[in-house]
């Protein structure tokens, strides 16, 4: 008889209701609950019907889905159609509205040169002065690949 472990697994969730983790089940209950004791100060005659809304929405948003929960993929989608929103049109509102949130609306447009560079401290390999084979046969014949400068010219070896 043999026991399979899984290693990869770093934490486990307990699992509380309906697969949802018991850690998130708490958090909106209790979520919910201060809401309730909040409001019912304010407004007595719907604090438990906003208590329960707001344990239902903090359950909701706090689902992970890729590594991420639903707030922070919202927020995310929120910030990148301000961003490109304002570098379409720099004048408009939402350049104003990522000035306020003191977004970078530079990151909008991709920059190759920047975005694909070396890190810096790297020699600069000229690939000219090598042959590269795929058998080791083939060094006999000469015929391997050879990097060339531009595509219409040969290099003569």
């Amino acid at each position: 008889m043999a026991a399979d472990f899984k290693s990869h697994i770093l934490s486990r969730d307990e699992k509380g209701f309906g697969g949802i983790p018991f850690k998130r089940l708490l958090f909106g209950g209790i979520a919910g609950g201060f809401t309730y004791t909040v409001c019912r100060f304010v407004l007595p005659d719907i604090a438990i019907p906003v208590g329960i809304v707001v344990a239902i929405l903090l359950i909701a948003l706090t689902a992970p889905r890729g590594g991420l929960p639903l707030w922070m993929r919202l927020w995310l989608n929120l910030r990148g159609s301000i961003l490109l929103a304002a570098a379409e049109n720099p004048s408009g509102m939402a350049a104003e509205v990522a000035k306020l949130l003191s977004l970078p609306t530079d990151a909008a447009v991709l920059d190759g040169h920047r975005l694909f560079a070396p890190p810096a401290g790297l020699v600069e390999v000229d690939l000219s002065e090598w042959v590269t084979f795929a058998r080791a046969r083939d060094l006999d014949r000469g015929d391997g690949l050879v990097f060339v400068g531009s595509p219409l010219e040969e290099e003569a070896l």
